[in-house]
């Protein structure tokens, strides 16, 4: 059983996609998913399962099944541990600092990329690629 929490999830992603893409069919090839997750804290929950609930919540909306997806890269980046605090010096981050990765501000998001992958076809003279 899944729980809510997760359900609610997906939910809120295949909303937020028809609402980006209202007139969007489902491609019906085969897909290459990319996805950065820009997290807002360290830790949990696991990349795969980020993964996961993307490929879950976009089924039937950005492509007709998962099993379409055939490339996927995933990369989850999450705040510095340490800061460049006000007196010139490296600290540890503290509530309420700015999100940065690798020094660079950014706010957590999600960014996800579906590219449609040209189809094979037997090569038609019998040649091994």
């Amino acid at each position: 059983m899944t729980p809510k929490r997760t359900v609610r999830a997906e939910e809120r992603l295949f909303a937020e996609f028809r609402l980006k893409y209202p007139q969007a069919k489902p491609y019906q090839c085969p897909v290459r998913l990319e996805a950065e997750f820009w997290m807002s804290h360290r830790g949990r929950p696991d990349l795969d399962n980020l993964l996961k609930l993307v490929l879950d919540s976009l089924n039937g909306v950005a492509y007709v099944d998962d099993a379409q997806v055939v490339e996927s890269h995933a990369c989850k980046r999450m705040p510095d541990m340490w800061v460049y605090g006000a007196k010139g010096r490296y600290r540890r981050r503290k509530s309420g600092d700015p999100y940065t990765c690798c020094g660079h501000e950014y706010e957590p998001h999600l960014y996800i990329r579906i590219k449609p992958l040209p189809e094979r076809e037997p090569n038609k003279q019998g040649e091994q690629s």
